[in-house]
């Protein structure tokens, strides 16, 4: 009687991993981890930029930058009075310090995401600059000054900072025009 209820367990469990296997594989969720639809980001002419990811809970691509994968952040249009687009995008800025007073001299990659190649993103004006790191360690700088999310500069007493050496230069903006849009 055991080896019978055995068997039919057995059985049973077989279909019910086929069925399941099946759901997954007409879905996608087998091939390619599927959570959903995949959010897409497009440029201002309607170019594809790339898969909106999140990295440390901020959106994103991945981008492919002479050879090395880099994360370039985006945020929301805003108007200055907390007030944001609903569809509109901009690239987000952040993570760069420098040598000089006010945001002037070398430029240096401050803090990583993820496992990507760190970057820095600087906005000036409606320009905006993606600073890749070089592919060596960090190295101790004395940096005076460091650009800020949604601040223009905050200039300090210099002093020794671990950061990364800029490697390649990337203009965000002349790639990938804003307004950003994004798009199934």
């Amino acid at each position: 009687m055991s080896n019978r209820i055995l068997n039919s367990l057995v059985l049973l469990s077989a279909l019910f991993g086929t069925c399941l296997a099946t759901a997954a594989d007409e879905n996608g969720g087998a091939r390619h981890g599927w959570d959903g639809p995949v959010a897409k980001v497009f440029d201002a002419n309607g170019k594809f930029v790339g898969k909106m990811v999140y990295f440390q809970g901020y959106p994103g691509v991945v981008l492919n930058i002479h050879g090395a994968p880099v994360y370039a952040g985006i945020t929301r249009i805003g108007n200055g009075y907390f007030e944001q687009s609903a569809t509109d995008l901009k690239w987000s800025s952040g993570d760069a310090a420098f040598a000089g007073p006010n945001c002037s001299g070398t430029v240096y990659v401050v803090s990583d995401v993820g496992v990507l190649r760190p970057t820095a993103t600087v906005r000036n004006g409606s320009t905006v600059t993606l600073y890749v790191a070089s592919g060596s360690r960090q190295q101790a700088v004395l940096i005076s000054s460091v650009g800020e999310p949604g601040v223009d500069c905050s200039s300090y007493r210099p002093a020794q900072r671990l950061v990364w050496a800029v490697e390649s230069i990337f203009d965000l903006t002349q790639n990938y025009p804003e307004p950003l849009r994004i798009g199934p």
